[in-house]
């Protein structure tokens, strides 16, 4: 890659990361660097005769701060300002005078144009056009992912994870992996197509019925033990990549639903690689995809990127649970794979929140005791939380969620609060930000109540239902909580049953 294409990368990605106070901080100190320098010059400039290092400030019986008010005011408001401070020369006051108020000019412009493509457009580090469409040939059917990288930031290491989902019930889905490697080309060039190939006919996938605008309305999957064909629903495509020159790992990801016309069944509609438009743009240059990439690349749907407005919630008790997450957000249709496991870094896991099972709240839950259902014990019921540790850290499950489906979990988690833990992931995603929920002091307070009153108590099913979730997830996962688990001394064990309280 060459020299320019490096500081291309570098200048327009260096700040897409950064928090805008960083900013707001690079602008101040720039700011008071200008201004300081021309008020110095103001102040010690005269005849070219009394030119003397005895005329800086300190030095020199002439006050300094009119000179720092009047480079100020002139460099924010381009005008004139305090006269009180002047050159005696008027052709040098005016000279340094004209300088900085086009410092100043060249220095609002540039914070303009800088804001506009970088600050405020953080979301388009990067855009692949993208297309899923069939090809038949030579009596098979091929799978082709066409992307074409419409950003000037170079993306190599690309790897590519195609995964077609078929129904088996009603409440559970079959992922077939029809790819989950790097293509031949792993690097996507800018205002370069790239298409990438699979072979369904290898992976049991009959496409069924076609419509007359030429998109898949059905399609089916025959396992080696399936009685009969499963209907498939969707394919996903996810694509991992590094942006060279500045090291960033970057993630797409899109779900292609055959009732939404995502398949299409044909020759794909696309464009040639012009290698010379692509390698053309200099760093000062307009960097922008060809007209023929808006119109004519096929469907022509808004562009993979990189949204950071995706809610992410990192769970580390009942919420590793696929089944548990799921019913609690309301989705129907789950899959483990959207569970993936994560590492919360300097943290560590207790059994630290509690509630008091001797009241009745409306419209929350009490315990009762397995063997006698009209019982309620009467004592302080733990739960799992997480606390700042620095020698700690916490494996659990992270999965995206909704606005509504966020919501539903703050209501569930009543005794705790969600707080915002994306730079303690250890490999946290691109597009949006994690949470996880941490206790409220009252619920921590609980606790203590109940550690002090000897009455704590874990109910058995919940702790089994929590082993059960990470047993699933391997043995690393499991040990991490096996090991990495505070629990207090002399905590009880009770097989207790939930039972809902009315609301008023």
């Amino acid at each position: 890659m060459s020299t320019r294409h490096r500081l291309r990368n570098f200048f327009l990605n260096l700040w897409a990361e950064q928090p805008l106070w960083h900013f707001l901080a690079l602008i101040v100190l720039l700011t008071a660097a200008v201004v300081s320098g021309f008020a110095l010059l103001y102040h010690s400039a005269g005849a070219l005769e009394n030119l003397s290092w005895r005329n800086l400030p300190g030095l020199s019986e002439r006050p300094f701060l009119p000179c720092l008010e009047r480079a100020f005011l002139e460099f924010v408001t381009l005008s004139g300002g305090n006269a009180q401070c002047t050159v005696a020369v008027a052709w040098l006051d005016k000279t340094i005078a004209a300088a900085q108020i086009l410092s100043g000019l060249f220095f609002f412009a540039a914070i303009v144009a800088f804001v506009t493509a970088v600050v405020l457009r953080p979301k388009q580090v990067f855009e692949l056009k993208h297309c899923l469409n069939l090809r038949r040939s030579e009596g098979r059917y091929d799978l082709l992912l066409s992307v074409y990288n419409a950003s000037p930031v170079t993306l190599n290491q690309l790897h590519v994870r195609i995964i077609a989902r078929a129904r088996i019930d009603d409440t559970t889905l079959r992922n077939i992996v029809l790819r989950d490697d790097s293509p031949r080309q792993p690097l996507a060039e800018p205002y370069i197509p790239l298409r990438i190939r699979t072979a369904l006919d290898a992976h049991r996938i009959a496409i069924n019925a076609v419509d007359a605008a030429g998109f898949v309305t059905a399609a089916s999957h025959l396992g080696p033990t399936d009685a009969q064909p499963l209907a498939v629903e969707e394919l996903y495509v996810e694509i991992n990549a590094v942006m060279l020159g500045i090291e960033q790992p970057a993630h797409v990801a899109r779900r292609y639903r055959l009732d939404q016309h995502g398949l299409f069944h044909g020759r794909h509609h696309g464009i040639d690689a012009d290698y010379r438009y692509a390698r053309s743009k200099g760093l000062f240059a307009r960097l922008s995809p060809p007209d023929a990439v808006r119109t004519h690349f096929h469907l022509n749907d808004p562009p993979l990127a990189t949204p950071r407005e995706k809610t992410y919630v990192f769970g580390y008790g009942s919420l590793v649970d696929p089944a548990s997450f799921s019913r609690t957000i309301g989705r129907s249709n789950w899959l483990a794979e959207d569970y993936a496991l994560a590492t919360l870094n300097g943290h560590k896991r207790t059994w630290g929140i509690a509630m008091d099972n001797r009241l009745s709240l409306p419209g929350y839950k009490r315990y009762v005791a397995a063997d006698a259902p009209d019982t309620y014990p009467e004592v302080y019921v733990c739960f799992l939380d997480v606390a700042p540790d620095p020698a700690h850290c916490v494996i659990g499950a992270m999965t995206a969620v909704s606005a509504d489906e966020f919501a539903r979990l703050k209501v569930r988690e009543r005794n705790y609060r969600a707080v915002d833990v994306t730079d303690a992931i250890a490999h946290p995603p691109l597009d949006g930000r994690v949470f996880t929920f941490m206790g409220l002091p009252e619920a921590r307070a609980r606790y203590r109540a109940g550690r002090d009153a000897n009455t704590l108590a874990i109910s058995s099913g919940y702790l089994a239902m929590v082993e059960n979730a990470y047993r699933a997830r391997g043995k690393t996962a499991f040990d991490n909580f096996q090991h990495a688990t505070e629990t207090p001394d002399g905590i009880q064990h009770l097989a207790l049953k939930v039972v809902p309280v009315a609301a008023d």
